[in-house]
C-alpha cells in the first residue's frame, strides 16, 4: 500500500496526460471534444481521491496502534543499485503520514481550483501537478540520501513548467520565465551543495566501514570529527534555507509568486517549502546534531532578520500575491527558528503550524484569486467596497487573516502557542524578538488590508458578482480543518509526538556525549 501510494499519483498524471494526447489526435465533433475533454480531469481527481483514501487509510491504522500502545510504521525495501549500496528504503511513520496527508489534501484543492482556470495544455498540466505529487510523497519517506537528492530536484522540474507554461499572460514571454529561471537558478546552486555533503558523508562511512550506504539511519552512526560535521552540515543547509526561503535568498519565491498563476501559487506555497522545514527536522538534525546547535544562534538571527524584513516589506505591498508571498516568509523564518529550540513542545507545534500555516496561506491565494476575478487586478487600494460586490468573500478574508494571525480556535493559535512555549526555555530574548516580528506581521496585514472592508464605493457603480458554489467548498473545507485542529490537535499530536521525541533524543544524546 505505501508503494502504492508513492506512486498512484504519478501513474494517475500519465494516464490524464495520455488522454488528452489522444483526444487531441482524433475526430470528434464539437460536441463530443466538448465531453471527452473532461476525460483527463475526471482522471486526475480520481487519482488524488484514490490516493487520499489510501493515506486516510493508513492513518486510522496508524491511531489504532497507537491507542493500543504499539509502534507504528510502514516500511518498503529493496536493492537498487547493490554496487554502492543504493536501496528503495521508504519509511512511513506518523510525522510522514501527517505531511503526505496534508500534500495530498493541498493537491485536491488545486485541481479543485484549475477547473476555474483556462489553462491551455491540460493534460500536461495535470501530468506536472501529480509528478510533483509523487516526488513530494517520495522525499516525505525516503531514507536513502541518493534518492533523496535525486526526488529534491525531481520537484523542481515541475514547478519549473507551471511558472513558465501557465503562469501570468499580461506580460512578455521574456517576462514570464524570469521566475522559473531564477527559481531553477537558486535551487540548482545550493542543490550541487548538498549533493557533495551526501558523497562526501557516504565516502567518509565507506572509509570507516568499507561498506557503501547511503541510508541516513544508518549514517548518522557514522563518527566524524566537529569540523567535518559543521562543514557537512551546511551542504545540506544551503538547499534547505533557499527554499524555505530565508532572507537574502528568496527573491526567487517573490518572482515565482508574481509570475505564477493562482494554482501555481497553491502548489509552491503547498507542497514546495513544507520539504524543506521537513528535511531540516528530518534531516539535518539528526545527522548533525552537534553541528545544528552551533550554527543555532546563527540560524536565529537570519530567522528573526527574516520575519521583521519580510513584516516591514510587506507595509509597502499593493500587489495582493506580493503581501501573501512575504507574509509567508515572515512565518516560515518564525517556523524554522523554533525548529533549533531541541524541545519536543516546541517540535509538535511546529507540525501543528506547518499544517495551519500552509492551509491559511493557500486560503489567502484562493482569495486572492477570487478579488482578482471580481476587481481584474491585483492592486489591494483599489479592493473597496468588497461586502458590496461579493457576498460572502468578505466573511472569509476576514476569517484567513485572522486565522495567519493565529487567533484562538485556529490551528495556527495551537502551534503558536506551543512553539512559544517550547522554545522560551532555550532561547527566551530570540523568543522574545519572534513575538515582536510577529506583531510587526500582524500590524502590516492588517494595515494593507484594511481598506478592503472600510473603504467606501459608490453603489450605483458597484458590478455585483458572486461566489460560486465550488469557492464556497473550498473556501469552507480549508476553515473548517483549520477550526477541527484547532479545537482538536490531539490526534495530530499523538502521530507525531514518536518521531519529534526521537528526533530530540539526537540532540540530547550528543549534548550527554559532550
Amino acid at each position: 500500500m505505501l508503494v502504492l501510494l508513492v506512486f498512484l499519483p504519478v501513474i494517475g498524471g500519465l494516464l490524464a496526460w495520455l488522454c488528452h494526447v489522444y483526444i487531441q489526435r482524433i475526430e470528434l465533433s464539437a460536441h463530443a471534444i466538448t465531453r471527452w475533454n473532461k476525460l483527463p480531469t475526471v482522471v486526475a481527481f480520481v487519482t488524488i481521491v484514490l490516493s487520499l483514501l489510501i493515506a486516510i487509510i493508513l492513518w486510522v491504522d496508524a491511531i489504532a496502534a497507537l491507542r493500543q500502545g504499539a509502534s507504528w510504521l510502514q516500511q518498503f525495501d529493496i536493492e537498487w543499485i547493490p554496487l554502492l549500496g543504493i536501496r528503495f528504503h521508504l519509511v512511513l511513520d506518523g510525522f510522514s503520514i501527517i505531511m503526505i496527508t496534508l500534500s495530498l489534501f493541498v493537491v485536491l484543492l488545486t485541481l479543485i481550483y484549475s477547473t476555474k482556470e483556462n489553462l491551455s495544455n491540460l493534460g500536461l498540466f495535470y501530468l506536472c501537478v501529480l509528478f510533483m505529487t509523487s516526488a513530494v510523497i517520495m522525499l516525505l519517506v525516503i531514507t536513502d540520501l541518493f534518492l533523496l537528492f535525486f526526488f529534491w530536484e525531481a520537484v523542481a522540474i515541475p514547478i519549473y513548467f507551471l511558472i513558465s507554461l501557465w503562469g501570468r499572460r499580461d506580460s512578455s514571454s521574456q517576462l514570464r520565465f524570469n521566475g522559473a529561471s531564477k527559481f531553477l537558478i537558486y535551487t540548482q546552486i545550493s542543490s550541487l551543495l548538498m549533493l557533495i555533503s551526501i558523497v562526501s558523508l557516504a565516502l567518509i562511512n565507506w572509509n570507516l566501514t568499507s561498506h557503501w550506504t547511503f541510508d541516513y539511519q544508518i549514517l548518522t552512526k557514522t563518527p566524524i570529527s566537529s569540523y567535518v560535521e559543521f562543514l557537512l552540515m551546511l551542504g545540506f543547509l544551503a538547499a534547505f534555507i533557499v527554499r524555505i526561503p530565508f532572507v537574502p535568498f528568496h527573491g526567487w519565491f517573490i518572482q515565482a509568486h508574481i509570475e505564477s498563476s493562482t494554482t501555481g501559487s497553491m502548489m509552491i506555497s503547498g507542497l514546495l517549502l513544507n520539504t524543506a522545514t521537513y528535511g531540516l527536522l528530518r534531516i539535518v538534525i539528526p545527522l548533525f546534531p552537534n553541528a545544528s546547535m552551533i550554527i543555532m544562534p546563527v540560524m536565529l538571527l537570519l530567522a528573526v532578520l527574516t520575519v521583521i524584513y519580510a513584516a516591514l516589506l510587506a507595509f509597502n505591498q499593493t500587489d495582493i500575491k506580493k503581501l501573501i508571498a512575504y507574509v509567508h516568509i515572515a512565518l516560515m523564518g518564525f517556523v524554522t527558528a523554533i525548529i533549533y529550540s531541541s524541545s519536543v513542545v516546541a517540535f509538535q507545534g511546529v507540525v501543528i503550524q506547518m499544517i495551519a500555516v500552509n492551509l491559511a496561506i493557500i486560503g489567502m491565494f484562493i482569495i486572492s484569486g477570487l478579488l482578482v476575478e471580481c476587481y481584474s487586478t491585483r492592486n489591494i487600494s483599489q479592493f473597496t467596497g468588497l461586502k458590496e460586490h461579493v457576498q460572502y468573500l468578505s466573511t472569509f478574508t476576514l476569517f484567513f487573516m485572522l486565522a495567519v494571525l493565529g487567533i484562538p480556535g485556529t490551528a495556527n493559535f495551537v502551534g503558536n502557542f506551543m512553539m512559544l512555549i517550547g522554545s522560551y526555555d532555550s532561547f527566551s530574548y530570540y523568543t522574545i524578538l519572534l513575538i515582536i516580528g510577529l506583531l510587526l506581521l500582524s500590524i502590516s496585514l492588517i494595515v494593507r488590508m484594511q481598506p478592503i472592508f472600510y473603504s467606501v464605493t459608490d453603489n450605483e457603480l458597484v458590478v455585483k458578482h458572486s461566489l460560486a458554489k465550488k469557492d464556497i467548498f473550498l473556501l469552507v473545507s480549508i476553515l473548517g480543518l483549520l477550526v477541527f485542529i484547532g479545537l482538536y490537535p490531539q490526534e495530530v499530536l499523538d502521530m507525531s509526538y514518536s518521531v519529534m521525541n526521537q528526533t530530540q533524543q539526537y540532540i540530547v544524546a550528543e549534548r550527554v556525549g559532550d
